[in-house]
């Protein structure tokens, strides 16, 4: 394993394409210290609040029922995480978050990364040019489903705007998180024409579903460490998600689901291939 500075990989997203997943798999695997907060969320603003990382550690661990001892390495990341809140955003303080990772791998994985802005992106390639960066990529109707269903178990998507296709569409257009975080070609794409240097793998949430094992092994060798050490006993498709609640789509929202996300689609059919392809078909793009 090659050790650098800072972080060895960032997962950028893509939300709702299996960031949890890899979280708990990373966490519990010998070659790897996983940072004591999942969803670290400092490159995306312009002046990040990290007063909070230890209060929503504290927050989890209570919800949970579980009690978590934190170690030394998980205080002192914490400790620095608090002490470059509310400055501005800056990629080489960042870095210092991950120093005591000791002989281990460590990243982040925050899925609103996948909509990183482009003065952020360029910061990462000049101050971490040895960061590998990975990409979850799920079908763009399935992902943005997912999304809504997890809005509405939070209470913030209300039902009744799926009994009206017109409503459903104006809601579409005009929410900037769905289109931003639902557009795996331009992330791509930016990725490549800003920092084309920097080494970046996207892989399908569809295998992730179809082979958890090889896609588990994929991306751990990527990232460095032994496909063959297994995370604890955690198996390679344990997916605490499973059995939540998701809402029902109608043919008529899928039809305005699918027509919003139309360009995207043959975009990613065109661009990633494999199993993008069978996207396009399935919609019958």
């Amino acid at each position: 394993m090659r050790h650098i500075d800072g972080p060895d990989f960032i997962c950028i997203g893509m939300p709702r394409a299996g960031t949890g997943w890899l979280y708990a798999q990373l966490s519990a695997h010998p070659d790897f210290w996983m940072p004591p907060i999942k969803e670290i969320r400092y490159l995306d603003q312009d002046a990040p609040a990290m007063a909070r990382a230890a209060k929503r550690l504290e927050h989890r661990e209570e919800r949970t029922g579980k009690s978590r001892a934190l170690e030394a390495c998980d205080r002192d990341f914490l400790e620095r995480a608090e002490a470059i809140g509310g400055q501005p955003m800056d990629v080489r303080k960042y870095a210092t978050m991950f120093r005591s990772k000791g002989d281990k791998l460590t990243g982040d994985i925050t899925p609103r990364y996948v909509a990183l802005s482009e003065s952020a992106i360029a910061q990462i390639a000049v101050h971490l040019p040895h960061v590998k960066i990975v990409l979850l990529v799920r079908d763009p109707v399935g992902r943005t489903w997912s999304y809504l269903s997890k809005r509405h178990r939070a209470g913030r998507f209300k039902e009744p705007i799926l009994k009206d296709p017109d409503r459903f569409r104006t809601f579409l257009e005009s929410n900037g998180n769905i289109e931003n975080r639902s557009l795996p070609s331009k992330v791509i794409e930016r990725w490549a024409r800003v920092a084309p240097k920097v080494q970046f793998r996207y892989f399908f949430f569809d295998d992730l579903v179809k082979r958890p094992e090889w896609i588990r092994s994929e991306i751990i060798g990527y990232l460095g460490a032994d496909p063959a050490k297994r995370s604890g006993v955690l198996s390679s498709d344990h997916n605490r998600k499973a059995s939540a609640p998701k809402l029902e789509m109608t043919p008529p929202i899928r039809a305005v689901l699918v027509d919003h996300l139309r360009h995207e689609l043959r975009a990613c059919s065109e661009q990633l291939g494999d199993h993008a392809r069978s996207w396009a078909a399935q919609y019958e793009i």
